[in-house]
């Protein structure tokens, strides 16, 4: 049964599998934005239409009661595994070109310490503001949890919010 989500809502992934999930994958995929087309002389020094480089950015925050309590247990481009290697993510797509998953982190549940009741997981655009780049922009985006024990998706939906 997939799930539809609403932004700010939450997923039981324990409720997902009838067996329980030891190791999840969240993947992030995009497609390079496209520039507005121009005409006549600017599209001539411009090239309008062009993909533009969008840089989305997945990470993983380990919440305890709810809150973030360390900057330990942010896990993104910068910091590549959490301390108890629990959360790793799999490296930094720039761009958004190509097929499939751009970003992953992987998560073994199994190692997420007893003081971590949460992971939560964001998607932020590097450099937003001074590249003039919105979610607007961004072309394809998809958010999925795959079981890494099979490979199999867990059906979850969201709907678009601007």
């Amino acid at each position: 049964m997939a799930i539809s989500l609403q932004k700010g809502q939450r997923v039981s992934l324990s409720k997902e599998s009838k067996e329980g999930l030891d190791r999840v994958i969240v993947g992030l995929g995009w497609d390079e934005a496209r520039q507005p087309q121009t005409k006549g002389f600017l599209a001539s020094l411009f090239g309008g239409g062009e993909p533009q480089a969008i840089d989305c950015d997945a990470s993983a925050l380990l919440l305890q009661d709810g809150k973030l309590r360390n900057w330990k247990d942010v896990v993104y481009f910068g910091a590549l595994r959490h301390g108890s290697g629990a959360v790793q993510h799999q490296g930094d797509n720039l761009t958004g070109a190509g097929d499939g998953d751009d970003e992953q982190i992987k998560v073994d549940l199994s190692l997420v310490p007893a003081n971590i009741q949460r992971v939560a997981f964001t998607v932020t655009i590097y450099d937003a503001d001074v590249r003039r780049q919105n979610f607007g922009q961004v072309n394809n985006a998809f958010i999925r949890i795959v079981d890494e024990s099979n490979g199999q998706e867990i059906p979850v939906s969201y709907t678009h919010l601007r």
